[in-house]
Parts: structure tokens; sequence; C-alpha cells
């Protein structure tokens, strides 16, 4: 379904169900009838009316939408659908319209003074000009070009009486007439040059610096400052499609202007110690070896079982000094393989290779492809079929140790969407 027709279906279905609410702003692509939207128009802000709101989340439930998490704010309330691997959101003010849980217009006047246009519920032209003002003010700190244009175009067509007496309950008096004074004289720049002083003022009025501060540290914990960004890792054995994965969840998340870097976290390459070398001409040697007689079986165990703790070291400083400084730069990483490898290792003790993988932090999302050794063969016919069922196995015992999300590479396309979507949908959820 277009994202357009989706919309236009819930708002269509709040009517009908006697829901009382209104747009706030940036709905020009509704009554365009654009689904080519721009950054502003992703998310329909609306106010709802309190006592209508559980009707309006059981309307969002029946079409499929999903709630964010709650955010520092009490009075929003966000949903989101993936529809096409694109995001529908409404994020939803309750009882009024806020400014960080302080309201500075009242239900009674935004919905009861709401117009219809074309098929959906706006605000009036007075309460339109309200909010679009202290909405540049306290929220954004500057004015956008169309605010400033549309801020304009009201001036000489409202009420200014009745917009002097809604500012002068927001700020006082004395700041009501200098707002309406600069509008007039199209003085934006100062406006938001005296931004400080009209906030100072806000939050000092009817006692609204008792519900601030506690927001503020809500404020806090939300914008997870201290949180590193999610580590999504692709796993999975020989031929299951992880570099393919990998590549086209990188490009679909920087498509959805997300912060993101690809890690290579396998053997063979990318690492930090120096024993890469070493650890080539030893195969090399134990191919050689292996032409003219059978080892004894102590004699291969003993240099792969002394290895394997040199490996997980350079994974282990590689997910210190590389993965983590990017999580912490609010980067999501992607990591083709993870510890996995390790995991992999030949002639090596479970119990051994289980102590290993102790020491490294869960990825937030693990997504581990696979299918039957038969196909993943004809795709990669270096790896024989009892490689291939060894990997297999030993992936079916990994699944005891972190929670992975498993998905059987058939339909490539499909596999693909189905990752995508469960990625979006997460960070969505989750306010990343």
């Amino acid at each position: 379904m277009e994202r357009i027709t989706l919309i236009k279906e819930v708002l269509r279905e709040l009517e009908k169900q006697g829901v009382r609410y209104c747009v706030l702003r940036n709905y020009d692509f509704l009554l365009e009838g654009r689904n080519d939207i721009r950054a502003s128009e992703k998310s329909v802000d609306m106010v709802v009316s309190r006592d209508d709101f559980t009707t309006f989340e059981r309307i969002m439930f029946s079409f499929h939408f999903s709630k964010r998490k709650p955010q520092f704010s009490r009075a929003h309330h966000a949903y989101f659908r993936i529809e096409e691997l694109e995001p529908v959101s409404f994020d939803v003010q309750v009882g009024g319209v806020y400014w960080n849980d302080m309201r500075y217009l009242d239900e009674e006047l935004i919905v009861g003074n709401r117009v219809k246009k074309s098929f959906f519920y706006v605000p009036s032209n007075e309460d339109t000009f309200i909010m679009l003002l202290v909405h540049s003010i306290l929220g954004k700190r500057y004015f956008k070009p169309e605010y400033e244009e549309t801020l304009q175009q009201l001036f000489p067509l409202v009420d200014l009486e009745h917009v002097r007496q809604q500012l002068t309950e927001i700020f006082n008096a004395t700041i009501a007439a200098e707002l309406l004074s600069l509008l007039q004289q199209h003085k934006f720049e100062e406006i938001i040059s005296r931004k400080n002083k009209y906030i100072l003022f806000f939050l000092i009025r009817r006692g609204r610096l008792l519900i601030f501060i506690p927001l503020l540290f809500r404020w806090i914990k939300w914008k997870k400052f201290l949180q590193p960004y999610p580590l999504i890792s692709i796993i999975g054995p020989d031929g299951a499609g992880k570099s393919t994965l990998v590549s086209a969840l990188a490009e679909y998340l920087a498509q959805q202007n997300r912060k993101v870097k690809v890690v290579y976290t396998g053997r063979g390459r990318g690492q930090i110690l120096p024993f890469g070398t070493v650890g080539r001409k030893y195969k090399s040697k134990e191919k050689l070896r292996d032409s003219k007689q059978e080892p004894a079986l102590w004699k291969r165990k003993l240099p792969y079982t002394l290895s394997a703790p040199l490996f997980a070291l350079d994974l282990w400083l590689r997910y210190i000094f590389t993965i983590l400084p990017l999580r912490r730069s609010r980067k999501i990483v992607i990591t083709d393989r993870y510890c996995t490898d390790i995991w992999l290792m030949k002639h090596v003790p479970l119990t051994i290779k289980r102590f290993l993988l102790w020491f490294f932090p869960i990825p937030t999302l693990t997504f581990y492809l696979y299918n039957t050794p038969e196909i993943l063969h004809e795709r990669r016919e270096e790896e024989s079929i009892e490689e291939l069922q060894r990997q297999l196995f030993l992936f079916s015992k990994l699944e005891n140790m972190m929670p992975l999300i498993t998905i059987k590479t058939e339909d490539k396309e499909q596999s693909r969407k189905e990752v995508l979507e469960k990625v979006i949908a997460f960070l969505y959820r989750n306010w990343y």
C-alpha cells in the first residue's frame, strides 16, 4: 500500500469513529497527493483529544501500527509501520500542544476550533499562527522558511486580539506585545536572538519548572549519551550470503539517513596482531605434511588450541579499538561475521571455544543465515558438504549462547527484505 493511501485510510477511520484530532503542520503532501515527501513530512504530527485517545490507539493497532517505546515526554506517543521498507509514522500529542510536557495550547482551543481541509482536520488560522510561532521559538530555536511565509500570510487574517491573549497566557503581556510587533515588521531573526529570554519566561510561568526539571533527566537518559549505538552482526556458514546481505543492509540504512559503518570480523584480513603471515605459513606446511602422512591427533589439536586464544584476543582488540569507538560516536556498526570464526575453528575443544566467546559483548541484533549443506555447496563449491554440515552443527550449538534471528536464505530478495524490515523496525521502536 502506498504511504499516502495508508495515511488517508487512517485519518478517514478516525473521523468515522468520532475521534477528535487535528494534524498540526507539514501536511502539504496530503493536500497535493505526494508520495515523494520532504524530511519534515516523514511523520504526521497531530493532537488527539484526551477522551478519544483510547479509541485512537485501538485504531492504530487495527492498522498494524506498532508503538514506539516511551520517550522522555509523557505527552507524546509515537506509532510506526514499515510499508515497502519505508517507515510510516504518527507523532501524537494528547490533550493539547506541548513543548517538553508543558502545554501551551489546550485541546479545547486547538481541537475545538479545528477546521476541515480536504479529508482531514487542521488547526484554525489563529491556532496555526500561535503554534508555528511558539514551536519555532521553544522547539526549533529558528524559523523554517516555510513557517516564516505562513506567519506572514496569516498575520493580516487572524484575530490579533485573540492571538495576543493566548501569547499572554503562554509568556506574559509584555512579551506578547513584543512578539506581535516584531512579527509585523518581519523581524524573525530578532525574535530568535531573544529566544533565551522567551524560554525563561515560559518556564517560570505557571510553575512549569516543576515539570521541566524531572523531564530534563528523562531527556538525558533518552538521548543515550552513554549507551553505544547498535551492533548488527550477520553470521552463518560459508555460502549463506553474509557479505551480500551486509552490503544491502548498509546501503539501505544509509538511504534512511543513518550513520553506518561495516566492519569485517573474520579471520584472514583486518587483523591487529601480526600473526596472519605465521598462520598462513603454518597452514601451507600442514597441507604439505598431510599429503605425506596423517599426523597424530594431539599434534593436530595442540597448535590450533594454542592459537585460538591469540585469534580471540585479536578479535577482542578489534572490538575495543575499532567497533566500540564507532558505536560510541553514534554510528550503527554492521559486522560481516562476529566472533563466530572462533566457534568454527577446527581441532579446538568446544569448552575452550565457549570460554573464549564469553568475553565478547552480545550484538544488539544477530542474524543467522543458513540453508541445506547441498545448496550451500552449490553456492560455494570449494567447501565440501561434510565441512558445511560441520559448520551447521556448530551454529546449532551457538543458538544456546546468544539470541539469533534465524533466516533460511532460499529467496535472496525475500531474505533481504526480511532483515531490512526487522532492523528498521528495531531502530524506530527504540528511537535510534
